[in-house]
């Protein structure tokens, strides 16, 4: 029994450090990594003082198309056809 209670501790041991070192290594932000190869791509310079604006406005459209994708409609609808004044 003592032997086991031993191994438990050891392996509980192992996993703590395991998380502990994933949460220090500090991973880039995907959304960082979106704007970087964007205004790469499209050679647009973005000032290092709106980046963070940037990265904001980016959430926020991504959190309001996550609202919109998740709106349920059903198969047989439509779209409304286009009134002219």
């Amino acid at each position: 029994m003592a032997r086991k209670a031993a191994t438990r501790k050891t392996k509980t041991a192992k996993k703590t450090k395991t998380r502990a070192r994933r949460l220090r290594v500090k991973r880039p932000d995907a959304i960082d990594a979106l704007i970087a190869s964007s205004a790469e791509a499209l050679a647009l310079p973005i000032d290092p003082a709106w980046h963070g604006g940037v990265r904001f406005n980016l959430r926020l459209i991504f959190t309001h198309a996550a609202l919109v994708d998740e709106f349920p409609l059903a198969d047989d609808i439509e779209p409304a056809p286009v009134f002219h004044a």
